[in-house]
């Protein structure tokens, strides 16, 4: 009986035709990688194209949260623009072409200039922020503080662990932006005293998305409104809750159960993941079992289970990083208190 064996790497395909116990015709194809070689070595083709789509997927989500933090500003009056210039900008209409609001109203908002309702003018809006937590603003002022952080809205841990983010936290304390935030308290009196103050700049600072959300808490409590949340986590204003989901809120990574098998042993069950213990222990048995003695005349014999379980418990169990598959064999040797052959523990070496 024949038997095709293939070992199939990123760069080659090796195979092997079996025949009973002897190769009879063997090879190697290579091909190409696939891969792109770089300054920082081989990457995908996709790379630029994928980096591309993030970010333009990062200014789509952007504009999404100002569209809808804008839509509740005018509902609440908060903003000097009219639901129909919104939608004019916000949604697409068959023959009309999007068009962003140009009124002069709104565009001296956006420039943090109040002189069309008789009021003051700001240099930047960390101005109108910082006065948020210390004192009453107007309606549009408040509104115009609100869409600011919804431009920024702080970074958010998810687990990432690449370079860059690392060199960004470390930056935090290098810029002495991490001391400024322990004096100030507030992420917009951190950037416009212990920066924009001392000429400096206030952008590329990495505030995290949790201190964003301690300034909003703030302000909204300065301004009137009850901050404060339910037991499930929900505020329990109304108002505070929609400006909340507009400007804070993101939503979880999509679970990925769908993508799950299902198991070759009980099928009506998805598979374990491969990071649990049960499989570490699953494959540590499924490898144990493999082991086999081989006699004088090439016969394989099972090794007897009261060995396997001490295997298990006495070695596999074992807290040593430094793990060598030579301690399995002159552990089985002790066991039958004679040199055994294995069907291929005697070629590993560690």
């Amino acid at each position: 009986m024949k038997k095709l064996g293939i070992d199939l790497g990123s760069a080659s395909c090796g195979w092997a035709i079996r025949e009973d116990d002897e190769i009879v015709k063997k090879g190697v194809v290579t091909f190409s990688t696939g891969m792109m070689k770089g300054k920082g070595g081989y990457s995908s083709p996709t790379k630029d194209r994928r980096e591309a789509r993030s970010k333009r997927r990062l200014i789509q989500a952007r504009k999404y949260r100002k569209w809808e933090l804008l839509e509740i500003l005018i509902k609440n009056n908060l903003v000097p623009l009219k639901t129909e210039a919104l939608e004019l900008w916000s949604k697409y209409q068959k023959g009309i072409q999007r068009k962003f609001p140009e009124t002069e109203a709104f565009l001296q908002w956006l420039a943090c200039d109040f002189s069309y309702e008789n009021e003051g003018e700001y240099k930047n809006p960390y101005e109108i922020r910082v006065k948020g937590l210390d004192e009453k603003l107007t309606k549009h002022e408040f509104g115009r503080a609100l869409y600011h952080i919804v431009q920024r809205r702080g970074y958010k841990d998810i687990g990432e662990k690449d370079e860059e983010t690392k060199t960004q936290i470390e930056r935090r304390g290098e810029s002495g932006f991490d001391k400024a935030m322990e004096e100030h308290k507030f992420v917009s009196k951190a950037l416009k005293i212990g920066f924009l103050g001392e000429k400096k700049r206030a952008r590329n600072e990495y505030p995290y998305r949790d201190e964003y959300q301690d300034e909003f808490e703030e302000l909204c409590k300065k301004q009137g409104f009850d901050s404060s949340k339910k037991k499930k986590g929900e505020y329990n204003n109304e108002f505070v809750q929609k400006l909340w989901k507009a400007i804070i809120w993101q939503r979880p990574l999509r679970s990925q159960k769908d993508k799950v098998g299902k198991c070759t042993l009980e099928p009506n069950s998805p598979r374990i993941p491969v990071s649990h213990p049960l499989f570490e222990i699953f494959r540590t048995l499924q490898y144990i079992n493999t082991i086999k003695t081989v006699d004088e005349n090439g016969e394989k014999m099972q090794i007897p289970k009261e060995y396997r379980d001490s295997l298990l418990i006495v070695k596999f169990t074992r807290r040593d990083s430094n793990f060598k598959f030579s301690i399995i064999k002159t552990f089985l040797d002790e066991k039958f208190q004679q040199k055994m052959e294995y069907n291929y523990l005697n070629n590993l070496t560690g």
